[in-house]
């Protein structure tokens, strides 16, 4: 009997000496699925959340892991803690459905018909996974018939992504939205104020913008109190002299009552243009050109011998990739000094000829305003030693 006994080999103190970590890269799915078989079956569920007389079984553990909401009802002591239903107040039953089978299964459906259902829910139980692919979705559906509602949407759940894309797409297609009964019946004085003074607002000429501004105000007799928030975004120096004296002041007098005083504003832009010399001393927000900055050069020597004198302005389109002109120098300059202040160009000193071996220098000072496109020779006042 003893000797058909199977003999054992006893155990080395160690098998070998390497280690190695393994990995089951399903395991994380491989456990959610299961988990959802068992909701599905009604096994193990340790809560049934009640919304509009509706139930929707749940493991109290996984919707701890995934909701901050659920995490503080659950552990803080609440009374819901230890009931085994629990009812939600303030979402529905297609959102909490569509949300709990989003943690079960990592997947979500959205479209028309439950996006806002399921933002709603997602939102109330800070589920923000969800929050970010209803406002991916949302950005996606944006059009010029349902922005506002979207805006409202982005406004009540405090969505700043989704805000930022609307005023994007706003902005874009300013000239086309601005001029409808929905926008000026709808649009906050917040947005409208944020879109007057944008510098990426899509228009064909400020007095456009002015237009809209006049025609917001005077839509309810209410919102006379915001006539000077409103028309400060407006950039009236930026406008001709005659269109100021013609159109804008003629404008505002009859649509705006006279305690509005939005002439003040007329009176300052034409404060400016009389101003010609002191105008960079003078800027404000209102006399900024709405475009980005930009690579410029002026002058300088060309050819390949560097004989000649260039009186080229050209700044650097980058959406197009070549070079623009704008107004020539007065004069062919080379060696001057180069300098911004106010928004506005100035070029001092240089050289303007290369005869006698480039030894004519200038003592002269131009300002190029690139609101009007126009070079001015700057006086200089001789200071007596």
């Amino acid at each position: 009997m003893e000797a058909s006994k199977q003999m054992r080999v006893s155990r080395p103190y160690k098998i070998s000496e390497s280690s190695k970590v393994y990995h089951w890269p399903d395991h994380s799915t491989a456990v959610l699925q299961r988990l959802n078989e068992q909701r599905l079956h009604g096994l193990f569920c340790d809560v049934v959340l009640v919304v509009e007389e509706q139930q929707v079984p749940a493991h109290r553990n996984l919707l701890a892991v995934c909701s901050d909401y659920f995490n503080s009802m659950f552990t803080l002591g609440m009374r819901e803690a230890f009931q085994k239903e629990v009812e939600l107040v303030g979402t529905s039953y297609v959102g909490l459905k569509a949300v709990v089978d989003f943690l079960y299964s990592s997947e979500l459906e959205l479209d028309g018909s439950n996006i806002d259902y399921i933002l709603e829910t997602a939102h109330l139980l800070q589920i923000w996974t969800v929050v970010d692919f209803c406002c991916e979705y949302l950005e996606q559906e944006v059009s010029e018939d349902n922005y506002l509602y979207l805006q409202e949407l982005a406004s009540i759940y405090s969505l700043k992504r989704l805000d930022a894309f609307i005023d994007s797409f706003v902005l874009s297609h300013f000239s086309t939205l601005s001029f409808t009964p929905d926008f000026l019946q709808s649009i906050s004085v917040q947005k409208l104020c944020v879109y007057l003074s944008s510098g990426q607002v899509q228009h064909k000429w400020g007095y456009d913008l002015l237009q809209v501004a006049l025609q917001w105000l005077t839509q309810q007799p209410e919102r006379e109190v915001h006539t000077r928030r409103v028309l400060e975004n407006i950039r009236f120096p930026l406008f001709p002299e005659d269109i100021l004296l013609q159109r804008v002041k003629l404008a505002m007098c009859s649509l705006l009552p006279s305690e509005a005083n939005g002439e003040g504003f007329v009176e300052e832009a034409m404060h400016y243009h009389n101003s010609l010399v002191a105008q960079p001393v003078l800027q404000t927000k209102r006399t900024l050109l709405r475009s980005e900055e930009c690579l410029l050069f002026v002058g300088g020597e060309v050819s390949e011998r560097c004989l000649e004198l260039s009186d080229d302005t050209c700044y650097l389109d980058t959406k197009n990739e070549q070079w623009v002109k704008e107004t020539s120098l007065p004069a062919r300059r080379s060696h001057h000094c180069v300098a911004v202040l106010g928004g506005f160009i100035f070029i001092a000193g240089g050289s303007f000829s290369r005869d006698n071996g480039g030894n004519a220098a200038s003592n002269l000072l131009y300002r190029y305003d690139p609101r009007r496109k126009q070079w001015i020779k700057v006086r200089l006042k001789q200071i007596n030693s």
